[in-house]
């Protein structure tokens, strides 16, 4: 993949995880920093490389204040806001991007406990969505 398109799909997700645009570019662009190290000279990324700026994405986002969040998103997003922030992380990690959870996930925990903590934030995506809970 190249810069572009990397650059793009991290600023995606990491709307996906915060609902706002310019903490989204904030955190992106910290994580990004945060990995660079790793780029080949083609400044081509990798799936590898992908990931791993994932990983850290994921990491700034379940360590920063809640507060930051923004829940005043419409549609789908508007839905993902309501999770908990673990819930959150692990649908956008499993159905959204499609890593497996054994992947590096960047939540710590047996996979009995995350698959379980997946189930249950699909069940509450789902409920959010079905009862019109969207804004």
């Amino acid at each position: 993949m190249n810069i572009e398109v990397y650059f793009n799909r991290i600023y995606s997700v990491a709307f996906q995880l915060t609902g706002d645009k310019e903490i989204a570019e904030q955190i992106s662009t910290k994580a990004i920093i945060n990995t660079i190290s790793s780029f080949n000279k083609d400044n081509e990324v990798t799936v590898g490389m992908f990931k791993l700026t994932i990983l850290e994405l994921f990491k700034i986002y379940l360590i920063m204040p809640k507060s930051r969040c923004n829940d005043n998103i419409k549609g789908i997003q508007s839905a993902l806001l309501k999770l908990k922030p673990v819930n959150r992380a692990l649908v956008i990690w499993k159905d959204i991007l499609g890593f497996k959870l054994s992947d590096n996930t960047p939540l710590s925990g047996s996979y009995g406990e995350l698959y379980k903590e997946l189930i249950y934030g699909r069940k509450e995506l789902k409920e959010h969505i079905s009862i019109g809970q969207i804004e």
